[in-house]
């Protein structure tokens, strides 16, 4: 074994957390930079071969439409004072993000394998998530801060046409991973012993 190697990688992941792209370094990555490390993050677990994930790289114009919208659905039908205030910041927020990359799952419900395995959605969704976590830790490695969002922003009627997603009825987003060059420091994330959540002996 390579315990060099192994240790860089568990280092990595250990290091990775959710940062939010800091406001003062607004230049995003180079898009050329985000395909590469988009196309090594494709090797994932993938059962039958499915190859499910689709990927939008939004533009500054988008971001900021994807921004508008999010405060939109968060303000809902606008007679909650709390949701406004929370819908403005949460636009303004996310219309700043220097940078942000679309991941959606693409299974097609009426295809024979479909049909035939049903489980083949949940696989599907298992290996977006595989290939969203390798792209958050090649962006670590690259220096770029990271944050994968679950914000309900496709329940907009708008979200579609405005990412310009190629199959909507039958994608579901998976992944909506914010990236930018970050300042933000944040301490070492601690878990629960692992004798908590693991069975078995150590030999």
């Amino acid at each position: 074994m390579n315990h060099e190697l192994t240790q860089q990688v568990a280092n990595l992941i250990k290091k990775r957390r959710t940062r939010k792209p800091s406001q003062f370094k607004k230049s995003p990555p180079p898009s050329s930079l985000i395909w590469e490390l988009v196309d090594f993050a494709r090797h994932a677990p993938n059962h039958h071969r499915t190859e499910p994930a689709r990927f939008y790289l939004l533009d500054p114009e988008q971001i900021q439409k994807i921004g508008m919208l999010f405060g939109e659905v968060v303000k809902g039908d606008g007679e909650i004072p709390e949701l406004l205030e929370k819908g403005d910041r949460k636009a303004k927020e996310w219309a700043e993000a220097p940078g942000l990359l679309i991941l959606t799952q693409h299974t097609d419900p009426d295809s024979l394998l479909s049909r035939n395995r049903p489980e083949v959605f949940e696989e599907d969704y298992a290996t977006c998530c595989c290939i969203a976590q390798n792209i958050l830790l090649l962006m670590e490695a690259e220096g770029i801060a990271s944050k994968w969002s679950t914000g309900p922003v496709w329940d907009h009627p708008s979200f579609n046409s405005v990412v310009g997603v190629r199959s909507p009825k039958i994608e579901k987003v998976v992944a909506l991973l914010f990236y930018g060059y970050s300042d933000q420091a944040l301490d070492e994330r601690k878990l629960a012993p692992l004798e908590e959540h693991m069975q078995g002996s150590c030999f």
